[in-house]
């Protein structure tokens, strides 16, 4: 069935949409999509339809999310918007990539009329060439600033709004894991549940239990379809699950931002510890304490 899927939907998009756009990775986009991957969807196809409006990102390095705040609503999605207008318009694909200082930087990439980023990704960064960080919004996003994609977790995502939080004391770190400069959590969660989660993080800090769940379901009314908090693990040891729903980490220095002023700042700083997330989806069970 996933084989007439994939033949099906590759024609439906050959039809409507052309061929694939030179920035999209289907196989990072299968890789983090799983259900798509499964369904033998046409990748493209389906961040056309669905992925782009749910900020899914179509590779590496371009945010959906950071592109389309900056575009809003388009004709297009974000992918072929950038590569027709928004280069040409200064618009940045991520908070990573500045289109305009990568073109002032090298004149002959704006000779050979080559998208900025297309550049970058296929020869740019073989070469050593830099890629200046985006201007826009610094304070939002400084704390992303040089943080690898896949260590970047938003809760709740697409699959649902219900996930539970477990801090732990300082532990020795699994062997098997891999150290990350820094790990990010972005929280879509409103006012109380923001200062619910800062009074734990500061009862934790001061109390004496050797740890503390925090289970949380945003399903039950209207929640901001951005983040309003952030958490940023500082030199972290980072294990993952097989299906990407648990992550489990040990870090020296937790971060606090609130995303929700104008100029997001950090309200918080606590020491190190462990730290664990999970994603659930219908029908599960909060995990067992």
């Amino acid at each position: 069935m996933s084989r007439l899927v994939a033949l099906a939907s590759g024609l439906l998009r050959r039809a409507l949409h052309g061929r694939v756009p030179r920035l999209f990775d289907a196989a990072y986009y299968r890789a983090r999509n799983p259900g798509v991957a499964r369904s033998g969807l046409d990748p493209f196809l389906h961040y056309v339809w669905f992925g782009a409006r749910k900020d899914r990102n179509p590779n590496a390095d371009f945010d959906t999310a950071f592109y389309r705040r900056q575009s809003g609503p388009t004709r297009l999605d974000p992918v072929r918007h950038y590569l027709r207008e928004g280069a040409a318009k200064g618009l940045d694909p991520s908070p990573a990539f500045s289109t305009a200082l990568y073109l002032a930087r090298y004149p002959d990439v704006v000779a050979a009329g080559v998208n900025p980023l297309v550049h970058f990704r296929n020869d740019g960064r073989t070469e050593g060439r830099e890629a200046a960080p985006s201007p826009i919004e610094p304070d939002r996003l400084r704390a992303l600033d040089g943080v690898a994609d896949d260590h970047i977790l938003t809760l709740p995502d697409f699959e649902g709004g219900r996930f539970s939080l477990t801090l732990e004391r300082p532990q020795r770190p699994d062997p098997a894991a891999d150290f990350a400069p820094r790990v990010c959590l972005q929280l879509c969660v409103d006012g109380l549940e923001y200062d619910a989660l800062l009074d734990a993080l500061r009862a934790f800090e001061a109390g004496r239990q050797d740890s503390l769940a925090l289970d949380i379901d945003t399903g039950t009314g209207p929640h901001p379809p951005m983040p309003t908090q952030l958490l940023a693990f500082e030199r972290c040891f980072l294990t993952r699950s097989g299906d990407g729903r648990s992550w489990k980490l040990s870090y020296a220095e937790l971060r606090v931002w609130d995303l929700r002023l104008k100029r997001p700042g950090v309200a918080a700083v606590f020491p190190g510890g462990g730290f664990s997330a999970q994603r659930l989806a219908k029908g599960d069970n909060w995990p067992m304490k």
